[in-house]
């Protein structure tokens, strides 16, 4: 038995230092692995969307990151329906990330025609910066009435 139990430590020695290498090798690999798969921290923001004293019953807030400005990312679009949105109610892959962005926020009536189903634009879309904060948030948005004066209308991207 004793001579059994030697040649086993003697090969475990001999195989030892290639061992630790590779366990070493693995552990830098996991360690790496780890730091690159953490995704951005996501927060929750929703609010209220205003025109002319009323709730805009359908449209969207398209949310595009202000590289220069240091926003990351890709465009991440809300839903307004009834005059509310809310990213937690949105797809994970529409989630925020904190940062800088230039919004595009456009408001129809909600009564689905033909081309348009979200309806008849009632505004042209408004343009404006917002910087997301580092934690759930509210924010609300009024429309100035300046923006349904000579409305474009624009085909909407549910068709």
């Amino acid at each position: 038995m004793t001579c059994h139990s030697r040649g086993a430590f003697a090969s475990l020695r001999e195989i030892r230092p290639g061992f630790w290498s590779l366990v070493r090798i693995l552990v830098c690999i996991l360690v790496i692995a780890s730091g690159c798969s953490t995704k951005p921290k996501t927060i929750q923001l929703s609010g209220k969307v205003i025109f002319k004293g009323q709730p805009v019953p359908a449209g969207y807030i398209a949310f595009t990151p202000d590289v220069v400005n240091g926003g990351r990312g890709s465009v991440k679009v809300l839903q307004i329906k009834d005059g509310v949105y809310d990213s937690s109610k949105e797809p994970l892959d529409q989630a925020l990330t904190p940062g800088p962005y230039f919004l595009r926020i456009a408001g129809f009536d909600g009564k689905p025609i033909p081309l348009w189903g979200q309806g008849k634009q009632i505004f042209n879309p408004v343009e404006e910066t917002f910087v997301v904060p580092d934690s759930v948030s509210t924010k609300d948005f009024t429309i100035p009435d300046a923006a349904g004066q000579d409305v474009k209308i624009l085909p909407t991207a549910d068709i």
